[in-house]
């Protein structure tokens, strides 16, 4: 499992103490589906800590209403399709729905380094 580090955004820290994790750019693949479902559970578990920061700074809140709510559905559909046997495959060279959002508002995402590693294991396949 990748070494996670932290990062404190800056919603008011003194008022607001919001820590999220950040993955750093060498994240691995996942090495099989089990991991690429517990992924994806931390990608729904990062929109939710960032929803919570949010609640708190209606300034901040301006930058992230654009993406939050269509990341955080494709993430839980995606979640959902894996956990109940639905869910097509790693490997076929295709992005997931999310990464046109994504590609658009990735400068304003914290945990941007774990979607990247999302979809690079559905599109390339497992780490060997």
């Amino acid at each position: 499992m990748p070494i996670r580090r932290q990062t404190i955004l800056t919603f008011d820290t003194w008022r607001y103490p919001c820590v999220l994790s950040q993955m750093h750019t060498n994240m691995k693949k996942a090495q099989d589906l089990n991991q690429l479902i517990d992924l994806v559970h931390e990608a729904v578990y990062e929109v939710d800590e960032l929803r919570a920061c949010l609640e708190h700074d209606d300034d901040e809140a301006a930058t992230y209403t654009p993406f939050l709510d269509d990341l955080d559905k494709m993430l839980r559909d995606l979640h959902e399709s894996m956990a109940s046997g639905k869910y097509a495959g790693v490997g076929k060279g295709e992005d997931l729905a999310f990464m046109p959002l994504f590609k658009k508002h990735e400068r304003n995402i914290p945990f941007r380094e774990l979607l990247r590693t999302i979809n690079a294991t559905h599109r390339e396949g497992f780490e060997a």
